[in-house]
């Protein structure tokens, strides 16, 4: 009814209007506006074109009463966590090779002689090496691994038993050589081997996001699907086509998308097995250091499930990390991709952004309706800038390490982070033009 519109409208606007830190400052006129001129228009047109979505891909779904608890969860935790980090140690980041690399949003740690193998956001593969003042620059192009979006990837190389908790692993007995498995948004899981450039298709599985293997075993790996919608091509502000992971995310978000999973693949077999279903935008994936779990990034549900694989637990699933638990423990905005520790204590998850007061917005089916109607441009104005990686303990998911760059004054809001064995940390980011390298005492 008119009445329960306007009320609708009168109490979004008040929501709207909470206060911010100084950290989210910039822009946020902007970001308290466009909310309420959604709602307004949402509840002004109430017409039931705006509860199918615009790319033809079905109804705009009502959130779960879980999915909103889920997210409600998260509001007001971001300061008390960036409070444990006063030196905002990610403004200590150094940062390599400015210019020669777009979009990476994940940096795997050094192969054993110290190079880094890196996909842009175009899919070309280049190779940095170490020079002698510590800084990295680009030596070759490896590869291209085709159309799509690469994400996620790991290097696996290790042919001795030395380093089993490391990001990089072993071949199996009857590898190439050394290569990288990347998963893909539009492909699926892609390898690469580097000896030869030679690119082939493991699982034709669309949006394909993270992955990681088991280091007890290395046959066997895990991976993300994050929705069941492919993503799509689409003309950035150059004016050059890309397949756009942010746009991606978004339709998903204002579909109400469910349709994410965790999925396992045999190496050996090239076998792919369903783990878990229904996710909100499944993202990180990460092993324990003994292989008895694996960890899954739940986005839109602010936490990170537990999924047990081995063991009496075996087939159990249970929140590891979400935003229920106290301040100091919760997590403050959206996990993206994850990674184990180098001593396998512990996990890195990446917080891509924090919880805002417009996400009260997305609970209403045509104010979702309406988002997915708005140019790319105005979207991306509701973007909060934040620097965040979260450190977790791996026996309980206890945050126990914070590193921040609050107002993303020295680094691009982080997608992935990883660990060399020497302990530096590496980001990744849709939109750092750099690599940025971490020596934080972590």
């Amino acid at each position: 009814s008119a009445n329960r519109s306007v009320s609708t409208l009168r109490q979004a606007r008040a929501e709207m209007s909470i206060p911010v830190s100084k950290t989210q400052a910039n822009g946020v006129g902007t970001r308290r506006v466009i909310p309420c001129l959604v709602l307004a228009l949402a509840c002004a047109l109430g017409s039931s074109w705006l509860l199918g979505m615009p790319d033809g891909s079905g109804r705009v779904h009502a959130l779960s009463p879980k999915l909103q608890e889920l997210q409600e969860a998260a509001a007001g935790k971001l300061a008390a966590v960036l409070a444990r980090d006063p030196a905002q140690r990610l403004t200590k980041c150094v940062r390599h090779a400015e210019g020669q690399l777009l979009g990476a949003e994940t940096v795997a740690p050094p192969s054993r002689n110290g190079s880094l193998y890196v996909p842009d956001r175009d899919g070309s593969v280049y190779r940095f090496d170490p020079v002698t003042n510590g800084s990295y620059v680009r030596t070759a192009t490896v590869a291209n691994l085709g159309r799509g979006r690469p994400l996620g990837y790991i290097l696996l190389e290790h042919t001795e038993a030395a380093l089993p908790l490391m990001e990089s692993f072993w071949l199996l007995p009857d590898s190439p050589g050394p290569m990288l498995i990347v998963a893909d948004a539009l492909q699926g899981l892609v390898q690469l081997e580097l000896g030869s450039g030679k690119v082939s298709l493991l699982t034709p599985l669309h949006s394909a996001n993270d992955l990681d293997v088991d280091p007890t075993d290395h046959s066997k790996m895990y991976f993300s699907v994050s929705t069941t919608f492919p993503v799509e091509l689409v003309y950035g502000d150059d004016e050059k086509p890309r397949y756009d992971t942010m746009d991606w995310y978004f339709r998903c978000a204002a579909r109400g998308d469910t349709t994410g999973r965790l999925l396992s693949y045999n190496r050996k077999s090239g076998k792919t097995a369903e783990l878990v279903t229904g996710l909100s935008f499944a993202n990180g994936v990460a092993v324990s250091a003994d292989g008895s779990f694996v960890l899954v990034v739940e986005s839109n549900g602010f936490r990170i499930l537990r999924v047990w694989v081995r063991g009496k637990l075996a087939g159990n699933v249970e929140t590891f990390a979400q935003a229920y638990v106290t301040i100091a423990q919760g997590l403050p905005g959206f996990p993206d991709s994850m990674s184990r520790s180098a001593d396998g204590k512990s996990f890195f998850v990446a917080i891509i952004a924090p919880h805002t007061p417009a996400l009260k917005l997305m609970r209403s089916r045509l104010a979702r309706g309406l988002l997915a109607r708005l140019p790319r441009w105005l979207v991306h104005k509701l973007k909060v800038p934040l620097g965040l990686v979260l450190q977790l303990r791996a026996s309980d998911g206890e945050v126990i390490g914070v590193f921040a760059d609050a107002e993303t004054k020295h680094v691009r809001p982080v997608t992935a982070v990883t660990q060399s064995a020497d302990g530096r940390l590496f980001l990744g980011s849709l939109d750092e033009e750099a690599l940025v390298v971490c020596s934080v005492g972590a």
